[in-house]
């Protein structure tokens, strides 16, 4: 009787072990963690970069917009120059969408907990 209570003991120290020993690490879970590993450093970078990058963006959107504006209203809808119009608004549009796209993937990339002031 006492090697049947022995053997039973030790079928539940196996599995004691096999419930404490850590899974094996996944690929899943070791991009996961790779990801925040970088994610810190990348925001800081693109953070510390975000300066430039707006002031161009910003340069280019503004004064683009200004003459989208005033080739509108000031050149007439049947002169040859008008689709330079249009596309100088297209390159303001554009220049705005891309600082408002660097700015949401700068908010994507944030630290949890993190509130940064755009």
């Amino acid at each position: 009787m006492t090697d049947h209570r022995l053997a039973s003991v030790e079928l539940d120290a196996d599995s004691l072990k096999a419930a404490i020993r850590p899974p094996r690490p996944t690929l899943p879970g070791v991009l996961a963690w790779l990801w925040r590993l970088l994610r810190l450093p990348l925001f800081l970078v693109l953070y510390w970069l975000r300066l430039p990058i707006m002031a161009v963006c910003n340069l280019v959107s503004v004064p683009a917009l200004l003459a989208f504006l005033a080739g509108f209203f000031l050149i007439p809808s049947d002169a040859p120059i008008r689709g330079l119009v249009w596309f100088v608004g297209g390159v303001s549009l554009i220049a705005f969408a891309l600082g408002w796209l660097y700015d949401s993937l700068l908010l994507a990339l944030a630290p949890e907990g993190v509130v940064i002031g755009l």
